[in-house]
């Protein structure tokens, strides 16, 4: 099946039905008044999202996708059939852009996930709706309303997790075969990969046995200059996009004259022109082709002067499986987010400048936050001092009916007179 991740299409939802002008006539029944019904709404046109599907392929014949047209409405009540939609099936990873003002519609990222690109008409009310008491046999209906239209323009963007990066013949093809049971096409001259191909790789057995699993894209090889359109250019840089981790490879090759470390920091400078997202995503580097005596030879030096730059570079054979068990873990380790193997060399020298600076202050800042407390304690003493004024203001009330008590022994003495 060709690879197709780019079309254009022309989306006409249907019109609504218009309404009839209708009256009722039975026997017994004279001027049984208006019964024409409504038109019924036109059909839209829908985009679904399937995994099933890796390919534009399917809807770039279709030049012109209609909703079905509402019927008519009838005498006697009838409304007219509501028209289908027009439901379309696209690959996960499709975007929905308008060709005419280049508005994204939508992102369909999840399987099962709809987007209405255009809507039906409306259908044209019926003369039942224009009965009145001044008017009791109106002779007029509405047509249906025009379905909406648009020009689309379909993108396709791998939904991968990992993204396989690389200059032309460094292994990526095979690197995919190793780790997934994906077979892309794999030969001994460059840009043999044409079109991204998808693998699943399995972790701890996969997620039937408990473990876990993602999804790594062999991305065609790029070179200098693919961000302004040279070789495939950015036909293919659009598919890392939807990655959430880049895998780099790099490798010897005399033949061309290349350098490991320049190839990097080339597709890094792709990389960073295309998208300034990508360049700090996270990215793990490793050196391919470990079972050639030569490669292996020159790993400890190259090492080192990646290390210069702040990365690490490790040493992986897809032919030999040699170091693919530890590169699958930090790859799943990088997608959790435990582990950041990128450090840019832009970034690697300011952070070890700050990094004291940031302790003191650190270690300054808690001393302040302990003197606090020590104020809030003195504070609920003068609470407890309160209470005690008032428990003397009882005292003075028991005092009062002790006069009281006088006032009867001055009458005895008045009667003994």
């Amino acid at each position: 099946m060709r690879f197709v991740d780019q079309c254009r299409m022309r989306a006409i939802a249907g019109d609504g039905g218009n309404g009839v002008v209708a009256f009722r006539r039975e026997r017994f029944r004279p001027f049984g008044g208006p019964s024409g019904g409504d038109g019924g709404r036109g059909g839209d046109v829908v985009l679904v999202a399937a995994s099933g599907l890796s390919s534009l392929q399917d809807v770039a014949y279709q030049h012109t996708i209609r909703g079905e047209r509402g019927g008519h409405g009838q005498g006697s009540d009838c409304y007219g059939r509501a028209g289908e939609d027009a439901v379309v099936r696209v690959p996960l990873g499709t975007q929905v852009i308008d060709d005419e003002t280049g508005e994204l519609l939508g992102d369909l990222t999840e399987d099962g996930q709809r987007l209405v690109v255009v809507r039906g008409g409306r259908g044209g009310r019926g003369n039942i709706h224009f009965a009145t008491p001044f008017d009791r046999a109106p002779r007029r209906a509405e047509k249906g309303e025009p379905g909406e239209q648009r020009s689309l323009r379909l993108e396709l963007k791998v939904m991968a997790d990992v993204g396989l990066l690389g200059f032309p013949n460094v292994g990526k093809s095979t690197m995919v075969a190793s780790l997934s049971a994906a077979r892309p096409k794999i030969a001994d001259y460059p840009f043999t990969t044409l079109v991204p191909s998808l693998g699943v790789v399995a972790v701890g057995g996969g997620p039937r046995l408990g473990g876990t699993s993602f999804v790594i894209a062999d991305i065609p090889g790029l070179i200098p200059g693919a961000s302004e359109g040279v070789g495939l250019g950015i036909e293919f840089l659009k598919h890392v996009e939807r990655t959430r981790a880049l895998l780099h490879l790099v490798t010897l090759d005399h033949a061309d004259g290349r350098d490991p470390l320049a190839d990097y920091l080339a597709l890094r400078k792709e990389l960073e022109t295309f998208s300034p997202e990508l360049g700090k995503r996270p990215e793990v580097v490793a050196l391919s082709k470990a079972d050639l005596p030569e490669v292996r030879e020159a790993h400890e030096k190259l090492a080192a002067r990646f290390a210069k730059k702040g990365v690490r570079l490790r040493l992986v054979s897809a032919a030999t499986k040699d170091g693919l068990d530890d590169l699958v873990r930090t790859l799943v380790s990088t997608l959790r987010g435990e582990t950041d193997e990128l450090t840019t060399p832009r970034e690697a020298e300011p952070t070890k400048k700050k990094a004291a600076p940031a302790t003191a202050k650190k270690k300054a800042a808690p001393t302040k936050k302990k003197a606090a407390p020590a104020k809030k304690k003195a504070a609920p003493t003068k609470k407890k001092a309160a209470p005690a004024k008032k428990k003397a203001a009882p005292a003075k009330k028991k005092a009062a009916p002790a006069k009281k008590k006088v006032a009867p022994a001055k009458k005895k003495a008045a009667r003994r007179k």
